[in-house]
């Protein structure tokens, strides 16, 4: 259609170019000499974090943060050894349906067992839950979390009960963002 002189959008939340298929469509359009624009969005990777309470960095806590994709295409593992140990705050998108195995991987690869994280599943919405614990815990427990889900884990996730603003189902903040 866009060659006939129409508008053709692709809506997509979140960020287009952040584990999103962005790329490959943008590349395929200008490919084809189709004109397009793309609006960058907030990503899930520091959006479901911060509805749990969590920033994903923190002064005195944490001064980096990495995202990386716990599945790739097809459904295949991605090698977490390479990326456990690149940042202080390591949050990981589509871990949903690996969440025990993937937290054993990143002990294995050197992230301390003890270290807090947490699984954020359908943040922003009426459902979302957030389970936490530590590595070794979620590894243990194996939460059964529904997709999306966030993994997080770094020392900022020690904050999520204490910055905990979103109440899910609710139109308004919860107690806890009420108090100063």
């Amino acid at each position: 259609r866009g060659r006939r002189g129409l508008t053709v959008v692709r809506l997509k939340g979140g960020d287009p170019f952040v584990f999103g298929r962005g790329g490959e469509e943008a590349l395929a359009l200008a490919e084809a000499g189709v004109a397009f624009e793309v609006v960058p969005g907030v990503s899930a990777a520091v959006a479901a974090p911060a509805y749990a309470g969590i920033p994903v960095t923190h002064r005195g806590l944490a001064a980096s943060y990495a995202v990386v994709s716990a599945t790739l295409a097809g459904g295949a593992p991605a090698d977490l050894a390479r990326t456990a140990a690149a940042a202080d705050t390591l949050v990981l998108l589509m871990a949903a349906e690996r969440l025990g195995e993937v937290c054993a991987q990143l002990i294995a690869a050197g992230r301390p067992a003890d270290e807090p994280a947490a699984v954020v599943a359908s943040a922003s919405t009426t459902a979302q839950q957030v389970v936490t614990g530590t590595l070794a815990e979620l590894a243990a427990a194996d939460p059964d979390v529904d997709p999306p889900a966030t993994l997080v884990c770094g020392p900022p996730v020690a904050l999520a009960g204490p910055l905990a603003w979103f109440a899910p189902g609710s139109p308004e903040p919860s107690a806890a963002a009420a108090t100063p």
